[in-house]
């Protein structure tokens, strides 16, 4: 029996989820060991396809280390180590989770092209349709289906719900986010774009997606900004955005605010003045309790701490659920901080596709997208 892609995906205060692959059917069991006192947890193990294996620690000790194996019939298989998050600060207020790039629509995974150059792509593309289904259909079904389950306040799209900015694939992926049991709000990415206002099937699907949202909930701030070039798809912020930015802002600067954007806003290549990046960062900065700013786009888990006058603001990447690594984040609001950690969706066709797709931009996929365990699950304070 030989196993492989041990990957410790969640990690929370009280629990943790690992995932991987055998190469046989098999009746393997996980265990974790604390290492201050020795008490054994045993997991809760199940698998898809007979390969593809999920354990699920609940029950455990915050901010305790912690050293679990995998095991068939006693002998070990692997071994390794995960320190569960410290508690989050202050009571808890409400739950809210965030999914981003589910590209409906989409034929081909893996493409890219150079800027210029769209008809020829510079790395191979991979496709998996199971039973007729699209690797976009089963994956993101799956993770909504996973949403459903939870208790949340409300659910935030981080863009990109289409591939190719079509009435049928808008229609398409309206129907799906639909199913949310919970309320909802989206924002447009790169590949929302329209070809002109009068075609804007996105801006007709989800009406308020204008360029900035801006709610409050529980005594905690939430701006939706809308941070797409509409020629290039790029990170541009237009002067009107800009300055119904700083007005919300304005509005907050008495409670915490949570940021929310497609493309992430510390990439240096485009700081061009037009873009008026530095004109963001400079509102971020002057805000005295930015709880981060939460992207997608890169279909990655990654987070850059930006320290400017005297605070540190995170600014986070998340992985999409339709590709590898898979996933959705689960934010948990407390009155000092938050804790975000990340859920992977895990079905029988999802395990098949990830497997596949790890191998993604030549072999790159499975090493650049994961992230450390701290990109993917943290505790943040918020004074």
């Amino acid at each position: 029996m030989r196993i492989s892609r041990v990957e410790i995906v969640t990690v929370s205060a009280s629990h943790a989820t690992v995932f991987w692959r055998a190469n046989a059917p098999a009746d393997i069991t996980a265990s974790c060991r604390a290492a201050s006192d020795g008490n054994v947890a045993d997991a809760v193990v199940s698998s898809v396809n007979g390969r593809h294996f999920r354990a699920v620690f609940s029950g455990l000790e915050p901010d305790t280390a912690y050293a679990f194996q995998l095991a068939l019939n006693g002998r070990i298989l692997h071994s390794g180590e995960f320190r569960t998050l410290r508690p989050a600060p202050g009571d808890f207020i409400f739950r809210f989770a965030t999914v981003n790039d589910i590209h409906i629509g989409e034929k081909i995974y893996g493409l890219i092209f150079l800027p210029g150059l769209n008809l020829f792509p510079v790395t191979p593309g991979l496709k998996l349709d199971i039973d007729g289904e699209p690797f976009w259909k089963y994956t993101n079904e799956t993770a909504i289906n996973e949403l459903n389950k939870l208790d949340l306040d409300f659910v935030i799209v981080k863009g990109d719900v289409v591939t190719d900015h079509t009435e049928e694939n808008i229609r398409t992926a309206k129907e799906m986010l639909d199913t949310l049991r919970h309320p909802y709000r989206v924002l447009r990415g790169n590949h929302d774009r329209a070809a002109s206002p009068k075609t804007d099937f996105f801006l007709k699907a989800f009406p308020a997606a204008t360029e900035l949202q801006s709610f409050e909930r529980k005594g905690r701030g939430f701006i939706l900004i809308d941070d797409i070039h509409p020629d290039t798809g790029n990170t541009r912020f237009s002067p009107r955005t800009i300055d119904l930015f700083k007005s919300e802002m304005k509005k907050m600067s008495d409670i915490p605010a949570f940021i929310f954007a497609h493309n992430p806003p510390l990439r240096k290549f485009e700081r061009a003045p037009d873009n008026r990046i530095s004109n963001f960062l400079d509102i971020i900065d002057e805000h005295p309790a930015v709880a981060g700013v939460f992207c997608g786009h890169t279909h990655g888990n990654k987070v850059a701490i930006r320290k400017s006058r005297g605070k540190q603001v995170p600014f986070v990447e998340t992985a999409a659920p339709m590709d590898y690594p898979g996933g959705f984040n689960i934010y948990d609001v407390h009155t000092d901080g938050y804790v975000q950690t990340c859920v992977r969706p895990f079905c029988a066709k999802s395990a098949r596709w990830y497997e596949k797709c790890e191998k993604a931009y030549y072999g790159l996929a499975a090493s650049g997208l994961f992230g450390d365990i701290s990109d993917r699950n943290f505790v943040r304070p918020v004074e």
